[in-house]
């Protein structure tokens, strides 16, 4: 048996709350049932919901990433674009950035993001007694700290961050969706060939001209590259920061614990991925053989969407899922994924978010949201669900 869904991300989901998943998905996780939606052609997509279900669907070999018909994207892979390949070339491109990605990579950025986090708290604060959290902090600085890692300008990473939001919120059509691309990928070209003719210290220039595995990599296969982690980017930082101080603007007693106690930290860090419904399309796949997931047959050529959102509220594997605990001392969440295909960027996500909560609640104990929750406005039309706004004051009450 199966329910009917419609795109997640195309239509306002009905939610019990503002930080719940759908309801519809909710209820399918619960009967134990997968949801069913009719692409244009014939294709049929199905929806996996349960914790397990997921797990075990991204650690199948027989469901890929590279081979998803939606209609915008192009058949063929751009070279480099490592994002919707399988291995082995998938495992390789992923090889040449462990410089920046692992743990230790992201540990070292510490200190660059702790000063881009201080210089806009500063501009906050020489501004008067109110701010967009989204604009003056949750937003910029996980943007600043990718081009930079890039060796990108900041205005470049600006321009596309406000044409993709502009272009899911407006919805655009595929021929604008192309046409952008475009222009972004032609744009990226120029920044790999002034790197190619003088180096600087970037990811860009070190891609270019250190010796990787497999050999040398072409222009081409570095703009993929770097046009990659410009999609992955910023974004489900920027969110939970959005979504996380919401929650606990309106929880003050979860606000007062967390600014009193450094040391819960980590753990908050884990339950704002774990808790927060940012993923808002999941992690989609095709089958490129038959399978049988949670008892339903998926038939070869089909599409899988495991959406985590739900899955990481399942209380198969949670123990009162749908509170947030801030030091909850299991969270085996899926908001990085699962397999080969786990998110490259999860270790700089954690080392953002822990400094950027971290400074926000030290500089401004008294802050606070600056309008009633009501009025806050969220991203339903994107692949990232989110607050638009978050109005917030640090005035004396």
């Amino acid at each position: 048996m199966s329910e009917t869904l419609s795109l997640p991300g195309t239509v306002k989901a009905e939610r019990r709350c503002p930080y719940d998943p759908p309801e519809a998905h909710r209820r399918l996780r619960d009967a134990g049932e997968l949801g069913k939606l009719e692409l244009p052609g014939g294709l049929v997509m199905w929806f996996l919901t349960k914790h397990d279900d997921i797990r075990a669907m991204l650690a199948d070999s027989r469901f890929t990433g590279a081979r998803v018909p939606f209609p915008a994207m192009s058949p063929e892979i751009p070279a480099g674009f490592f994002f919707s390949m399988d291995p082995p070339d998938h495992t390789r491109y992923r090889r040449t950035l462990t410089a920046e990605f692992s743990v230790r990579g992201a540990r070292e950025l510490t200190g660059r993001i702790e000063r881009l986090a201080d210089r806009h708290l500063d501009a906050m604060e020489a501004a008067g007694t109110s701010a967009d959290l989204v604009a003056a902090y949750a937003n910029p600085v996980p943007a600043m700290v990718i081009s930079d890692i890039l060796g990108v300008p900041y205005s470049y990473h600006q321009k596309f961050d406000h044409e993709v939001r502009t272009l899911r919120e407006t919805g655009g059509d595929d021929q604008a969706v192309g046409a952008m691309a475009t222009a972004w990928w032609e744009e990226m070209r120029g920044f790999v060939r002034a790197k190619r003719a003088e180096p600087g210290d970037d990811m860009i220039s070190r891609l270019l001209h250190d010796e990787v595995e497999g050999g040398a990599l072409t222009d081409e296969e570095v703009v993929g590259i770097a046009m990659t982690i410009i999609f992955a980017g910023h974004e489900p930082v920027e969110n939970l920061i959005g979504l996380g101080m919401l929650a606990l603007f309106q929880d003050r007693e979860q606000l007062t614990r967390l600014r009193e106690n450094p040391d819960l930290i980590d753990g908050a860090v884990e339950e704002f991925l774990r808790y927060f419904p940012v993923n808002n399309f999941g992690t989609v796949r095709t089958a490129t053989e038959d399978a049988v997931i949670n008892g339903h047959p998926i038939a070869k050529g089909e599409i899988v969407a495991g959406l985590v959102s739900t899955a990481n509220r399942d209380p198969g594997r949670f123990d009162d899922p749908d509170r947030l605990v801030l030091d909850r001392a299991h969270t085996s969440h899926l908001a990085f994924g699962h397999g080969v295909h786990q998110c490259l960027g999860q270790q700089l996500a954690r080392v953002e978010l822990k400094v950027l909560l971290q400074r926000l609640l030290v500089r401004f104990p008294a802050l606070r949201l600056a309008v009633a929750p009501e009025e806050i406005k969220y991203r339903e039309n994107t692949s990232f669900y989110g607050v638009h706004e978050l109005p917030v004051t640090w005035a004396a009450e």
